[in-house]
């Protein structure tokens, strides 16, 4: 009697690394906090030396904070700036403890920097020598070859979308996430306001439909109050990390928890699956 056929076991997700040197961590696996850092010169330095005693495993340097407390909110040309924004990107990453994504959000994306989209892509490629991994706003105009060129630094890309009013279609979701595996980004990343639950369970479909199709990691975030629960999910829905905020610091976005309680509640969701999907 033939012998019934074994299921091919599922294809286990991408697992790629961030960092440099000696400061590397993955993701992929479980699920990583990553804990913006914001503001001017000595917030940054409170908020690294906090770094130490906490549970992050990377630091998001939101250098749009950064340009706002030295420029304010307008206008300005990146060869104007560019000095003093890499002299703060070398301290972040010699000072943290972690890995560190730099991130200039945008003013159209809810950040803090007032740049047209050739100013963006200067700043931001000169950010990627100096960092693990650079956000790359998906909606700028040549955000594909600026992907090819900080991987050419020896930098992961992130590609991000962002949308503080609503959570698109699901159509309007897949086409966003199609252009950014199209563009070679390392991971996906994309961040909606949820009004209701039923919000909330679209971008969790959306981050497991992805990471199944596109096999590189995948965080997919519902923000305010009816999505903060997508935060807590863990890689069994396809995230690969969350952002959360340190003690007694604002967070970069709505519905944020602090890092200590988004890592306890992680420890106890991943917990028992860690035997199959490996403790790292």
């Amino acid at each position: 009697m033939s012998q019934p056929e074994t299921p091919a076991p599922e294809p286990a997700p991408r697992v790629i690394t961030l960092g440099r040197a000696g400061k590397k961590t993955t993701l992929g696996g479980r699920t990583r906090v990553i804990v913006p850092l914001t503001g001017d010169a000595a917030s940054l330095r409170s908020q690294v030396a906090a770094l130490a005693s906490s549970r992050a495993d990377i630091a998001e340097w939101r250098a749009d904070t950064f340009l706002a407390s030295l420029v304010g909110s307008h206008f300005v040309a990146a060869a104007d700036i560019q000095s003093e924004l890499t002299s703060a990107a070398r301290y972040v990453t010699d000072a943290s403890p972690v890995p560190v994504l730099a991130t200039i959000r945008t003013f159209v994306e809810g950040g803090q920097a007032y740049l047209d989209d050739e100013e963006y892509c200067a700043l931001v490629r000169c950010l990627a020598p100096l960092v693990g991994a650079v956000d790359v706003e998906i909606s700028r105009d040549g955000a594909a070859s600026l992907i090819e060129d900080a991987h050419g630094s020896g930098a992961l890309a992130v590609a991000s979308f962002h949308d503080f009013e609503a959570t698109p279609s699901d159509e309007v979701l897949a086409e966003v996430l199609a252009a950014m595996n199209h563009a070679g980004a390392d991971v996906l990343k994309f961040a909606c306001t949820a009004t209701s639950a039923t919000d909330a369970a679209r971008v969790l479909s959306a981050q497991a439909w992805a990471r199944e199709a596109y096999d590189r990691p995948i965080i997919g975030i519902a923000m305010g109050p009816a999505g903060a629960p997508t935060r807590l999910v863990g890689s069994a829905l396809g995230s690969c990390a969350t952002f959360a905020c340190l003690p007694g610091w604002a967070g970069s976005a709505p519905g944020q928890f602090t890092v200590e309680q988004a890592r306890a509640v992680l420890d106890v969701v991943e917990g028992a699956g860690l035997g199959a999907r490996g403790a790292e």
